[in-house]
């Protein structure tokens, strides 16, 4: 084992400057001789040290901000700042300085920053080459007064207690609650769930303080908040669960490891940070935010982070890694991670923890409890799968197929002889394959499901990464709803919402779409839809002429022929917006052979985003709010139903409105439209042509407008 390099920095104030003393104890083997210390000091500017923290946390916040436009040049921005503090903490004009330098660049191994200073982002300094947080293994070791609780190691993580959205007003934060839990549960750690009223501060500390069956991962998404002196974790009810409170686990200790996903967790100040909380308590690597981070790039930093470290590899090493897979991201959640402790410490890699596996569906300490019916379900898919031990998406697809409604609904629809022979072809795949003499049959031998597990024998009980991802979904639809249990059309619009994985192959075999598993339109439940997966050509097909939501007004009289015949319809006493709606309403319909259907009218208003309609449906809080933005989003298309082409008009659209060719900041008409025709290649171009447009002429107004 390699100890890190540990590079203490003392700051002391001397009048308008910083004294900052440095000592590189540069790394060894364990158990060689000690290693080389050698002192240095540096005299610094300390408002330009707050000067470069400032630009560096202002541009991370605007790259979090879902409304803003990412910046294209965010990581040089980043450079930027980072190198220009690098230069004034290890400046090469004064004194030895230089030395420092040589010695830090040849140390290979992690680095831990051991300091009584939270101002510097050690992490984004930026010595020439790249930053310090991907260069190294970084972790932080903050030395203050307080006394400090030994803590406990751990060789594994068995159980995890996760609060988030603990006032209610952060609907991502329950999504990221509902994504680690699934995923820690998963593999197999007992995760214990707090949301909303259960997450006061005397509920999280009495679980904390549990020594009977201690928790070894502490997981928060949520507000950090400061008042009265006191910063903490704002918990229900807005108290706050400070330094004070967490003197409970004085005895116990901490979780021995901690992830603090909130606004500024990470901040110093003379207010101590959470993380410094929950060290000085004991736990030996706590990770927090500099800065808010984007709702999805967080989820996926800490998913890297567990992963790396259930795993087996060192705490830094894991941030490192999660920072590298995030470096591309647009919203930068890799650079405003910060790592407290050790870096070369970790937990001892359990193989129980290598195969993904979710609590029997009788365990009552699943993360999100079945309902009954979701229950029954799974109970006959593990007996049905109990031969092969264990659970692939066509063992949950012969159970959803169990399902009467379901069964009825696709059997009326393909017939009951297309319906037989689904059955045959779904037992035929799950038919063990035949040996031929003198093999044994504990050979282990299986097939592979379509997402790498193993369908066979040698599956050991766990469930195939599709089956994890339905559970994972359907957890993070429930808690995005609001509710505790999941049914059994949550798996079944999940199962639908994650692609079916060769469940929807065998199904088209058969001539049955995917979404044929969903309920009619006319019995949809529109808060159980996946905005981003709903496609126009999946939905059931409509009758022309009928419309599919039911409509409590008053019957109008009706004349006997469509009114207008087969001429256009008249327009021009519609305002702008209402042309548009109806225009897409007829696009819709007519991609799917029928008539405009209120249904489809009112799909229109929400994908052309109504400001009337939205003020309407936000009137009933944030259900309406939730309804609005599901209706908002069913068209959007996903990333793979664009064009090459048109992903390029898109990049150089955001391109031109990032570099302040607009006031707003947002991509506009213009900037698509201008985007669309600078491509001389592009069909766009062609049929202006054919409508006796002159493109570079075009181009010339849009420029001027623009």
């Amino acid at each position: 084992m390699i100890e890190p390099a540990t590079l203490n920095v003392r700051v002391t104030a001397q009048g308008m400057t910083a004294r900052y003393e440095y000592d590189l104890r540069v790394g060894s083997t364990v158990g060689e001789s000690p290693p080389l210390e050698m002192e240095y000091t540096v005299e610094v500017d300390p408002e330009l040290v707050k000067g470069c923290r400032a630009r560096i946390d202002a541009a991370l916040t605007k790259a979090a901000d879902a409304q803003s436009v990412p910046e294209p040049g965010l990581v040089k921005e980043l450079a930027r700042w980072g190198k220009l503090l690098y230069d004034q903490l290890f400046p090469r004009v004064q004194g030895n300085a230089a030395e420092l330098v040589t010695r830090l660049h040849a140390s290979t191994g992690p680095v831990l920053v051991r300091t009584n200073e939270q101002e510097v982002p050690w992490e984004l300094l930026h010595d020439g080459r790249d930053f310090l947080g991907l260069r190294h293994d970084l972790g932080r070791r903050l030395v203050g007064k307080r006394p400090v609780v030994g803590g406990r190691s751990i060789s594994r993580v068995g159980r995890a207690l996760i609060v988030g959205d603990t006032i209610g007003d952060l609907p991502s934060a329950r999504e990221e609650v509902a994504k680690v839990a699934a995923w820690l549960g998963g593999r197999g750690i007992e995760c214990k769930v707090l949301l909303g009223h259960e997450a006061t501060v005397l509920d999280v500390v009495t679980e904390l303080a549990s020594d009977e069956t201690p928790y070894d991962l502490f997981h928060f998404c949520g507000h950090v908040a400061t008042g009265d002196g006191t910063t903490g974790l704002m918990m229900h009810g807005r108290q706050l669960l400070g330094a004070v409170a967490l003197q409970t686990l004085s005895s116990c200790g901490a979780p021995p490891v901690a992830f603090i996903n909130g606004c500024a967790s990470a901040g110093g100040g003379e207010v101590a940070s959470m993380c410094m909380s929950f060290m000085s308590l004991g736990a030996k690597t706590v990770v927090g935010t500099r800065t808010e981070v984007a709702d999805e790039g967080a989820w996926q930093f800490a998913a890297e982070f567990y992963g790396r470290l259930l795993a087996g590899e060192p705490a830094g090493a894991g941030v490192r890694a999660a920072r590298a897979a995030l470096r591309e991201r647009p919203d930068a959640a890799w650079a405003s991670f910060i790592l407290y402790g050790d870096p070369a410490v970790g937990i001892t890699k359990d193989e129980t923890t290598e195969s993904p596996q979710l609590p029997e569906p009788h365990d009552e300490d699943l993360m999100i409890a079945l309902a009954p019916d979701a229950r029954q379900l799974m109970q006959r898919v593990y007996e049905s799968a109990a031969d092969r031990g264990g659970v692939a998406s066509v063992d949950l697809l012969q159970g959803l197929l169990g399902e009467e409604d379901i069964r009825r609904r696709i059997e009326g629809s393909i017939g009951a002889d297309a319906m037989e022979a689904l059955d045959q072809v779904i037992d035929q795949v799950l038919r063990p394959p035949s040996r031929a003499d003198g093999d044994s049959a504990a050979d282990g031998d299986s097939g592979t499901d379509e997402d790498g597990s193993s369908t066979g024998t040698g599956l050991g009980g766990v469930l195939s990464d599709t089956v994890n991802r339905v559970f994972t979904e359907a957890a993070t639809r429930v808690a995005a709803d609001g509710r505790s249990t999941i049914t059994t059309a949550d798996i079944t619009a999940a199962f639908v919402a994650v692609g079916g994985g060769v469940s929807a192959r065998l199904l088209e075999l058969c001539g049955v779409p995917l979404a044929r598993l969903l309920p009619d339109e006319s019995t949809l439940d529109p808060s159980s839809l996946d905005p981003s997966s709903l496609d126009p050509s999946s939905l059931d097909p409509i009758t022309p002429g009928q419309d599919t939501l039911e409509d409590d007004s008053p019957a109008l009289p009706r004349d006997p022929a469509p009114p207008n015949g087969d001429e256009r319809l008249p327009m021009d006493d519609l305002s702008r917006s209402a042309v548009g709606i109806v225009r897409l309403a007829n696009l819709l319909a007519d991609g799917r052979g029928e008539v405009i259907s209120t249904y489809t009218l009112l799909l229109a208003f929400g994908a052309m985003g109504s400001e009337v309609l939205r003020r309407g449906m936000h009137e009933q809080g944030t259900t309406g709010e939730r309804a609005f933005r599901q209706l908002s989003g069913m068209l959007t298309p996903r990333r793979r139903d664009l064009s090459p082409r048109v992903h390029d008009v898109l990049d150089q659209a955001r391109r031109r409105s990032a570099a302040g060719r607009t006031s707003s900041g947002r991509v506009g008409e213009a900037a698509i439209l201008l985007a669309l025709l600078e491509d001389e290649e592009s069909s766009a171009r062609e049929l202006m042509r054919k409508l006796g447009i002159d493109p570079e002429q075009l181009i010339q107004a849009l420029g001027r407008a623009h």
